[in-house]
């Protein structure tokens, strides 16, 4: 198997870097981690560039492939490497693989007064005090009424099995409660099952102030 490289970031910010390092090691692969500091370096950002067409992070290296964009490395990586070698991080059937990708989709181009006030850095750092604003809070109920058609009571993953969107989707929701904000109890209970995973906490333990 060609070395796998995952070019991330270094202040341990970025939700689509965790997305593909929860990815990594939910198949349980080995990598190497070269985490980069913002603004990238003009010779790094040429190479990125050269290579995966986007001088951006996360960034996947397989050999001579290079690959940018969280969900295109998710996809790309469950597609190389398949059951029964490796666990599934998508569903099984045609229709949830599609509601994973719809999710994904949605969470990476919607909710964005959410996501301003409630940045990733309140996560997985420093929580926040401030109230959410008018735009925040809507995509807060939005966020709320769309993970409880999606997660059945009691679970602790959206479908027959876990996928890469609970990764994504828990986060989101972790935007609220890290920061003390209303949050449905079987919602918490389900993001908090996603922490617990050890993919999560693998990623966690690079964090300094992780909490």
């Amino acid at each position: 198997m060609s070395e796998l490289t995952l070019y991330g970031d270094a202040s341990w910010q970025s939700p689509w870097v965790f997305h593909a390092m929860v990815a990594l090691e939910e198949l349980n692969l080995k990598f190497k981690l070269d985490p980069l500091r913002f603004p990238i370096a003009t010779e790094i950002k040429s190479q990125l560039r050269v290579h995966a067409l986007l001088a951006k992070t996360p960034c996947l290296v397989h050999g001579e492939f290079w690959l940018t964009e969280s969900a295109a490395i998710s996809e790309y990586l469950s597609e190389t490497f398949t059951p029964p070698a490796h666990p599934r991080i998508l569903p099984a059937t045609v229709e949830e693989r599609a509601r994973a990708r719809q999710v994904m989709g949605w969470l990476r181009t919607s909710l964005f007064g959410l996501r301003e006030d409630r940045p990733t850095s309140s996560v997985f750092m420093r929580p926040v005090t401030a109230p959410l604003s008018e735009k925040a809070r809507q995509d807060a109920e939005e966020l709320i009424s769309v993970a409880e058609q999606l997660i059945p009571s009691g679970k602790t993953h959206m479908f027959s099995e876990w996928s890469i969107a609970d990764a994504d989707l828990a986060l989101m929701l972790m935007r609220l409660d890290a920061n003390n904000d209303r949050v449905p109890q079987r919602l918490i209970d389900y993001s908090i099952a996603q922490w617990g995973r050890h993919s999560v906490r693998k990623y966690l333990a690079y964090i300094p102030t992780s909490h």
